[in-house]
């Protein structure tokens, strides 16, 4: 297939083209590399955004290593959707990550697979804020019953908040393959809540480790950082040679809504502006898909969408 088709793969889970590469590709880092042997790291006291910082320049990059650009603070941070990133100075994990598919992965696998890179990197986050929590060893924290998860397609939450959100881009080589990734995350760590509440979210309002832990020692930003770079370059390893479906399994039990009662997974599916679905929410199948279970039994398959909280029952909703 050609570039065309390669961004419809792209458009999934909010990935998106930046033009063409060169037709190189890496090689694999031999034997599951560990993490320092293919990583290459870059930290910055302040940048303008760490997505923005990649894109410019990617291309100067050692396509056989990962590498891994980080800030204490951003000055024009970008979310999903190109929206702003709001950060407090040295309260965040915010980082960008950039690789290339090995020449060794097919490119049926590397187009079936490059839009759930997300995900990937949404499980590294959530295993790392759990190790914090662990590592930080504070009652609080342990009896809190701080539940951190995914929420589709690619945000962090936490007891119903969003404590992270992950962006990505694909760049397509001159053969429509989608030869690399540049992948994102930007991690709330050790805000108040009430900065947090400056943040206008209606629905997943904003929140931080902290703020869901109630420490009231500060987390150690830099270690998490250091660890969730660990776990996403080692999560890469499996993630190259299995693909997706390997990670299925631990996403869907990560899943927020799939936590809940039954009668809460039920929600309003926007394939798009002209039509929406009403059903249960089940997860996503083998190749990332999010999964819908209509009313009358039939389950429905979609590459992305967005899901429209379901207002209660006897409400009014505008049409």
């Amino acid at each position: 297939g050609g570039a065309a088709s390669t961004e419809g793969f792209a458009a999934r889970n909010g990935i998106r083209p930046l033009g063409a590469a060169g037709p190189s590709r890496s090689a694999v880092p031999k034997g599951a590399a560990k993490p320092d042997e293919w990583l290459v790291e870059h930290h910055f006291e302040e940048i303008d955004s760490t997505q923005s910082y990649v894109e410019r320049k990617y291309h100067t990059f050692d396509p056989t290593r990962l590498t891994a650009v980080s800030t204490d603070f951003q000055t024009a941070g970008r979310g999903t959707r190109d929206r702003k990133w709001e950060s407090v100075r040295g309260q965040s994990v915010l980082m960008t990550f950039y690789f290339r598919f090995p020449r060794e992965c097919e490119t049926d696998f590397v187009n079936k697979n490059a839009p759930n890179v997300t995900k990937v990197l949404s499980v590294a986050v959530v295993d790392t804020l759990r190790w914090a929590i662990a590592e930080s060893g504070c009652a609080v924290c342990t009896s809190s019953g701080a539940e951190i998860g995914i929420k589709w397609p690619n945000d962090v939450v936490a007891n119903g908040h969003k404590i992270a959100g992950v962006v990505a881009r694909a760049v397509v080589s001159s053969e429509g393959r989608l030869d690399s990734v540049i992948v994102g995350a930007g991690v709330n760590i050790n805000q108040t809540q009430a900065e947090m509440d400056r943040i206008r979210r209606p629905v997943w309002p904003a929140t931080s480790l902290r703020a869901i832990t109630g420490s009231s020692v500060a987390f150690d930003v830099t270690a998490i950082r250091r660890r969730l770079t660990t776990v996403f370059a080692e999560e890469l390893q499996l993630f190259f040679a299995e693909g997706f479906p390997a990670f299925r399994e631990r996403i869907n039990s990560m899943d927020a809504l799939l936590r809940l009662r039954p009668a809460a997974r039920e929600v309003i599916f926007r394939i798009s502006e002209q039509e929406e679905i009403e059903g249960a929410f089940e997860g996503v199948d083998e190749e990332g898909f999010i999964v819908i279970r209509q009313h009358d039994g039939t389950a429905r398959a979609f590459p992305a969408g967005e899901l429209v909280p379901k207002p209660p029952q006897g409400s009014m909703r505008e049409l």
